[in-house]
């Protein structure tokens, strides 16, 4: 299994004595065959929320069909205002995916898909989204 960060955000709570400094982590991690999983950690470091998210994303590992390296059918998904659509493509096609879903993609192992997103293309949004799809698959 393969982990990838997908994103860093840095929280701020003011409090009377300053500002105190927290992160979320967002990642997933796959054996680019047919399984992936996705997770997020919270804590005040940087490296300990990085740890917590690669520790959920590999106790939440799931397998997805796969037909050709791509899907076997039409796909849609929503979370928050985010939509998303996967169409299977050929072979030849290859990913036509923004940078965020083309790294889930690839860690679940599809080498060819066309994707469409409509709404907000938070990177976190987007990601839970196609997990969403993805766990769909007959």
């Amino acid at each position: 299994m393969k982990d990838r960060l997908i994103k860093i955000h840095r929280v701020t709570k003011v409090v009377k004595g300053g500002r105190i400094f927290s992160y979320t982590s967002t990642s997933i991690c796959g054996d680019k065959k047919n399984q992936i999983g996705f997770g997020r950690g919270k804590s005040r470091e940087i490296i300990e929320s990085i740890k917590k998210s690669y520790l959920k994303a590999r106790n939440n590992v799931f397998k997805i069909n796969l037909i050709k390296e791509t899907i076997p059918h039409f796909l849609f998904a929503k979370h928050s205002a985010t939509k998303i659509f996967l169409y299977p493509a050929s072979k030849i096609i290859g990913l036509i995916t923004n940078f965020v879903l083309k790294q889930v993609l690839i860690s679940a192992g599809i080498k060819s898909i066309f994707s469409k997103v409509h709404g907000s293309t938070n990177s976190i949004n987007m990601t839970i989204c196609v997990i969403k799809a993805l766990t769909f698959l007959r």
